[in-house]
């Protein structure tokens, strides 16, 4: 299970809130090592306390959906439809084309650590409805049942891990200076496109399995 952990979360690793931005302060105007350090702290704090909220209350609706719940035929309409916005959404992300995202545009941070520190908190609000390893992760704890001193080292490594290749490229770009920017630049050409990419599989895949569970009931009558 630590492994399936670990892999989302290096898969988050790629998401817009975490290295996107990131490259991007990198080269930037506002680049300040500490100061980007506070934004990364930020995004992972975010996480971590969003994920101590869901553990609680995916907990209680875990026991909610476990009580019988899950057999009456609205509750898994609704799945079924969630299951089907799913995948619309993963094959929308998959036919936009791939490209410079227009959220950099909107970046505009100032040089204090209050700022880099709402930018953070900012970044990952917006991302919140596509955090989905984040939250299949934290689906994934809820099922097993684990207690608070059994998910919470796994919470707080995914953060962790989640946050551990961009703490990298800033400590190249520390060490190397300048020199790094170019380096920066092709990562940040090359990954950009395939964070869209990867969500879209993401949101397929989830959507695919809600739409398998759910017809089990809608279509077959729990048969």
């Amino acid at each position: 299970m630590w492994i399936t952990i670990l892999g989302l979360a290096l898969l988050d690793s790629l998401s817009f809130a975490s290295i996107v931005v990131t490259i991007f302060l990198l080269l930037s105007n506002a680049y300040r090592p500490l100061r980007i350090m506070v934004y990364l702290l930020s995004v992972a704090g975010f996480y971590i306390l969003l994920g101590i909220a869901l553990m609680n209350g995916a907990g209680a609706m875990f026991e909610f959906w476990l009580s019988g719940w899950k057999e009456h035929a609205a509750i898994s309409y609704i799945q079924l439809f969630l299951g089907v916005i799913l995948v619309l959404i993963g094959v929308r992300l998959d036919k936009k084309p791939k490209g410079r995202s227009y959220k950099l545009e909107r970046i505009r941070p100032q040089d204090t650590y209050l700022s880099m520190m709402k930018l953070g908190i900012t970044v990952s609000m917006i991302e919140a409805a596509t955090m989905l390893p984040f939250l299949s992760a934290i689906g994934l704890m809820t099922t097993r049942g684990l207690e608070v001193y059994e998910w919470m080292p796994m919470l707080a490594a995914y953060c962790a891990v989640m946050i551990a290749p961009p703490c990298l490229l800033l400590t190249l770009r520390y060490l190397v200076g300048d020199k790094a920017n170019g380096f920066l630049s092709k990562i940040n050409r090359k990954i950009e496109p395939y964070t869209q990419e990867a969500l879209a599989v993401i949101a397929t895949i989830a959507g695919i399995y809600l739409i398998s569970d759910a017809s089990d009931v809608v279509f077959f009558n729990g048969e």
